[in-house]
């Protein structure tokens, strides 16, 4: 049976890069930081989810930043831009690309394929990070200097030129499992296919979000971005785990090589310092983690915090969570350790010390036997 290729009437290419700026930000202070310099700033909501089911602490300031253009082989391209200030420390960017009408998912591919070859995206956003984070650097204190940030692309087609009875029909006509990998050199092995599809989710026959570690497809015919701002937020949530993660390594490998490079001295404060440092980072390392973890409460099974579930699965949540986890205790053991070690020591001093003294007050006694045998 012949089929004839289905094409988009209305979409968008979303292009993501988050950052992290900063341990925390007061977002109140934020905004009169950036009311003036920046124009269309808001408060962040999700608009459609039930709140007793998907719960935000603390919404995040939105803010447009323009557009965005480039030129490759003679054709401009576009994109507006968009920013969340997030309270936990991170910033993410957004490039919305419209998607021409009339296009073919091949043609998507190779539309992707020409944003993500494009190396100024990389350099403006990382750019506009740092713009901002001067510009809210009374909000937050230090800013953070961290080269890694997350990306991520989505697509999200709100209407097809002969709509779907049900969207996941798209998956048996079409090589969705291609442009979700950004792979056109070879046909995709079927268990490939299957790894790709398992995470396909729908809450009505007309919708579908299919999500993978590092991109995804949204169809959404009532052009709500609810579901790609929850897996907008699960980004920032992932990059605040890394940055962590990669935190407490660093941590960890000063004191490691503190211990190492410096000999136990009773009379010297360094390793208690070390002590309370471990123990100081580990209490504020642990509660940050623990704020960036309940910023969004997922609560029942609706579609949104199922689709917040798959993102964390994708993106590896549980792995890093446990990862921090090791960490922070090997953290805590490390100042055990460190405080065990120098209340032992000084235990022995203080043994050495009681020694001396009734060596000293013997001395007399010694003195009187020594004359009295002479």
């Amino acid at each position: 049976m012949n089929y004839k290729r289905n094409t988009i009437s209305k979409g968008k290419i979303l292009v993501y890069r988050v950052f992290d700026i900063g341990e925390e930000v007061n977002l109140e202070k934020a905004e009169k930081a950036l009311a003036e310099t920046t124009t269309g700033r808001s408060k962040f909501r999700l608009k459609k989810i039930n709140r007793q089911a998907v719960i935000v602490s603390n919404d995040p300031l939105s803010i447009s930043l323009g557009t965005f253009h480039f030129n490759d082989n003679n054709i401009d391209y576009s994109a507006e831009i968009s920013a969340k200030l997030w309270d936990f420390g991170t910033l993410s960017l957004t490039f919305e690309f419209p998607i021409k009408e009339g296009s073919s998912l091949d043609e998507l591919k190779t539309f992707s394929a020409v944003i993500q070859e494009n190396d100024d995206l990389d350099s403006f956003a990382r750019t506009k990070a740092n713009e901002l984070s001067h510009q809210i650097q009374s909000a937050m204190g230090k800013i953070n200097e961290w080269e890694v940030n997350e990306d991520y692309i989505l697509y999200f087609i709100e209407k097809f030129e002969q709509q779907y009875d049900d969207a996941s029909t798209i998956l048996e006509q079409e090589d969705v499992a291609a442009l979700i990998l950004n792979e056109d050199k070879a046909l995709l092995a079927p268990q490939i296919r299957e790894r790709i599809y398992e995470s396909k989710l729908q809450y009505y026959r007309n919708d579908l979000a299919l999500i993978d570690w590092n991109s995804g497809l949204i169809i959404e015919p009532s052009g709500s971005m609810d579901i790609p701002d929850v897996i907008e937020f699960a980004l920032n949530q992932l990059l605040e785990m890394r940055y962590y993660d990669d935190l407490l390594d660093k941590k960890l490998r000063e004191l490691y090589s503190a211990i190492e490079l410096k000999e136990m001295s009773l009379f010297s404060s360094r390793y208690s310092d070390l002590a309370l440092e471990a123990g100081q980072k580990y209490i504020e390392i642990a509660e940050i983690v623990e704020s960036v973890e309940n910023s969004l409460k997922v609560i029942g099974d609706l579609y949104h915090s199922v689709v917040f579930r798959m993102a964390s699965k994708k993106f590896r949540f549980t792995d890093w969570q446990s990862s921090i986890d090791n960490k922070l205790d090997n953290l805590a053991d490390l100042s055990k350790l460190l405080l065990d070690n120098i209340n032992h020591r000084k235990s022995h001093m203080l043994e050495l010390t009681i020694i001396v003294i009734i060596s000293l007050e013997l001395i007399p006694l010694f003195e009187h036997i020594k004359k009295f045998f002479n």
